[in-house]
Parts: structure tokens; sequence; C-alpha cells
């Protein structure tokens, strides 16, 4: 199970047998969901690599692999939103971070801490979205944005003519940059919302009952 994506393994406080089974529950299917992504990631950037070496064809394969990462992810992903939604993990884990911020949920503190430590590079105004999504919606809402821009990225792909773009360098010009900046950006999202899981969540002794 990752120790960087999950919102278990971090925490410095026992939970009972159950809460701690939900969070399992809920985990697996991140941890798996990121490696996917992870892989994606890199897909991407090695893609640039291909094309400065003028390597149309593994250039092509790159987005293929990359694409299928992706979907990958987000079959990873959707399990596990659709398992926190049937057992009711988001109050749970509301109720942690709450429980952490001694009553607040202390998300744009955590990630001002964070970005003060080189852990995210985030601007005031991203932050500022992620935490008013957080008090809006709690922990849903926050996944529920990075899933839906995971499947709009996904679509994106899809639609990159790669059988055309193997054969003709203009059609280069301008995806690999878009899609290492949308890829990035979708990253740097999921990475902020691992970090408000970690660190929002360590600084309580409170047990939550689910």
């Amino acid at each position: 199970m990752s120790v960087i994506c999950n919102k278990q393994e971090s925490r410095l406080f026992p939970l009972d047998e159950e809460t701690s089974e939900l969070y399992a529950r809920v985990d697996a299917p991140i941890a798996t969901g990121s490696a996917h992504l992870m892989r994606a990631g890199a897909e991407l950037h090695l893609l640039h690599s291909d094309l400065e070496l003028n390597d149309l064809r593994q250039a092509t394969v790159r987005v293929s692999c990359a694409a299928a990462a992706v979907k990958a992810a987000l079959v990873e992903y959707e399990s596990s939103h659709s398992i926190a939604r049937e057992l009711g993990f988001y109050a749970v884990h509301d109720e942690v971070l709450r429980a952490a911020g001694g009553g607040s949920l202390r998300v744009r503190e955590t990630l001002e801490e964070a970005s003060g430590l080189g852990l995210v590079a985030l601007d005031s105004e991203s932050l500022g979205v992620i935490a008013r999504r957080f008090v809006a919606g709690g922990d849903e809402a926050a996944f529920g944005h990075f899933l839906s821009e995971l499947r709009e990225f996904s679509a994106e792909l899809d639609l990159f003519d790669r059988t055309a773009a193997s054969a003709d360098l203009s059609a280069w010009q301008q995806f690999p940059w878009k899609a290492i900046t949308q890829f990035d950006r979708i990253r740097i999202y999921g990475q902020a919302l691992a970090i408000i899981n970690i660190l929002g969540t360590a600084g309580t002794s409170v047990a939550v009952n689910s």
C-alpha cells in the first residue's frame, strides 16, 4: 500500500478496527491508481525526449501508453470513490480532518505549511480554490473534482490522432506541451489532496467511529 498517497498510513493516532478497515478499502485502489497515473506522467515526459530525437514512432507509442495508463488510473480512482460513497467514508474522513484541525478543516493552513516546506507548488489563488472546495463539500467534492479533470484529460489524449501524427511532424507542435501542462496541473492538484490527507490528519489523538 502506498505511503505517500493514502489517507491512513501517516496518521499518528490509532483508529478503531472498523474505521481502519474502512480506510484500507478506500485507500487500496487509490494507491494502484496513483501508480498508473505516475506511469502516464513518465511516458508524457519521455515523449519530449523522443521528439527531440525525431523518433515519431516511439512518440506515438508513448502517447498510447500514457492514454492507457490514465484510463487504468481512472478505473482505480473511480472504484475508490464508489466504495467511499457506498460505505459513508467521506463523512468519517472529514470528521478526522476536523478533529485534527481543532474543529475546522484547516485546508489552507495545511497547504501553506506544505508549500513552505517545498512539498507542493501552489499559488495563492489555487490554494484558495482547493480550500473553498473542501469547505463547501469536503473530501468528496475535492476528490470528485480531481476525477472530473482526469476524465477530461483522458478524453483529450484519445482525441489526438496518433496514426496521422506518426507521419506528420507538424502534428506534434502543440500537443506535447499541452499534454504535459495538463498532466502537471492534475498531478499538483492530486498532490495537494494527498498532502491534506497526510499532514491534515497528523495532529490529533481523537479516534473516530464510523
